[in-house]
């Protein structure tokens, strides 16, 4: 395996494959090398009579594995039973049809010698066919935009350095163009998504230049689905397109950008992380059958949830808090309510992923898939407290490691074996 950083995927090489190629795509060996760019595609108008979602006859379940090979590259191992295994081969094994991956364009900066590289191209594209190779449909979020990191916070969604002076239509092509050839190079090289979602949590932002435009996101939003249809088309194959909403309850999202423009995908992906860490709540919306029926009746979109994780444990390692020297982004159920101390184990955790589940399913939605849940956390033999390896994206004034080890599915206090929170995809079955 590599650590190689990849900074954006070279557009104008991957213009020149089409679907059907027999040459997959060749990427210099200098990924910093400047490349020509092209003109944007022309301004491709919104569709006023959108395709029809596809019959969609599965149901979705899986997990999140962007980090899985990035860690095992510095070391770290899934085990199950005492074994040190695959863990996509866990994964599926356990009851997983899908994975989620996610490529950015822009990459993150190098953080104390460590290159975060988890979501560029080469580590996603070998991600990718290993989730292949174990019969696994991949998930993949396309994020354009960056996230920043500073010891006092996070600045998410940012408009790439390299695209800040477009115009909306010229940055609206550039988009288009990423989108489009990205699919293309991926179809290339035998990788089709099942599901594609053009941004994260859009409903934060998208492309930030500034304050975040609801309408000015709608339309942007509009280029990125065009390019997913226009893959879709030309390769003859079927792949979902999921507009990616945190929190159910700024569904009303989907109106703003319905009333400009946003109409041709087809799922309404969820975050769905509720306590006060984060805070989500369902809104006027008792439970997700509801909303599920709800979204369906108005919009004609089902629903997925895309994003969710719980629990499993309050434990330390050798005497460290939850794993690592990073602290943790989420804990649920709620740490300050102690009454819920009985609550942090495998078998809670598999009983309330399968609850919910069950309540997406209820409601027509297609799937779950969590998040995080294949971390490990940064505890390596002879690393002292506060020397760890930085693995995440985080800086180092924020602790090194994992901010979500106790959340997984691997069982940090138990030499990283599998446990049985995992389980919750069986279940269904």
């Amino acid at each position: 395996m590599k650590k190689l950083l990849w900074g954006m995927l070279p557009v104008v090489l991957l213009a020149m494959v089409a679907c059907g190629d027999d040459e997959p795509v060749k990427f210099p060996d200098n990924p910093n090398k400047e490349e020509p760019k092209p003109d944007p595609k022309p301004d491709p108008e919104p569709d006023p009579d959108p395709e029809p979602t596809p019959e969609i006859e599965v149901f979705y379940r899986g997990t999140t594995m962007s980090f899985a090979n990035y860690l095992i590259d510095f070391g770290l191992e899934y085990r199950e039973n005492g074994e040190v295994t695959n863990p996509y081969t866990s994964v599926k094994n356990h009851g997983a049809n899908i994975v989620r991956l996610q490529l950015d364009r822009q990459a993150f900066s190098e953080i104390n010698g460590v290159v975060i590289d988890w979501q560029q191209w080469d580590s996603v594209l070998e991600d990718a066919k290993m989730a292949k190779a174990e019969g696994l449909d991949i998930m993949l979020t396309l994020k354009p935009d960056y996230d920043k990191y500073s010891s006092t916070g996070a600045q998410h969604n940012n408009i790439p350095e390299d695209w800040k002076s477009m115009d909306e239509a010229t940055l609206g092509g550039s988009l288009y163009n990423w989108v489009y050839d990205t699919l293309i190079a991926l179809h290339n090289e035998g990788i089709d998504p099942k599901i594609v979602a053009v941004g994260n949590e859009v409903n934060i932002g998208f492309l930030l230049n500034g304050s975040h435009d609801g309408a000015r996101t709608a339309r942007l939003l509009n280029y990125g689905h065009t390019a997913v249809r226009k893959y879709a088309q030309e390769c003859g194959v079927e792949v979902l397109s999921a507009l990616h909403i945190a929190n159910p309850s700024k569904v009303g999202y989907v109106d703003t950008y319905k009333d400009n423009g946003c109409v041709n995908y087809d799922i309404i992906a969820l975050s769905w992380y509720p306590g006060t860490d984060i805070g989500h709540t369902m809104g006027s919306y008792p439970n997700f059958e509801t909303l599920g029926k709800a979204m369906i009746e108005k919009h004609g979109k089902r629903i997925m949830v895309l994003e969710t994780a719980y629990t499993f444990t309050a434990g330390s390692v050798n005497g460290t808090w939850m794993g690592d020297w990073c602290d943790n982004s989420y804990n649920y159920p709620d740490w300050n309510d102690a009454t819920n101390a009985q609550n942090y184990t495998p078998a809670k955790q598999r009983e309330w992923l399968l609850s919910l589940a069950k309540d997406v399913k209820a409601g027509g939605g297609i799937g779950v898939i969590t998040w995080g849940t294949e971390s490990l956390p940064d505890l390596l033999e002879g690393k002292a407290q506060g020397h760890g390896l930085g693995l995440y994206t985080y800086p180092a004034a924020w602790g090194y490691g994992s901010t979500w080890e106790n959340n997984s599915y691997w069982d940090f206090t138990n030499a990283n074996n599998l446990h049985e929170g995992i389980n919750w995809m069986m279940d269904l079955l």
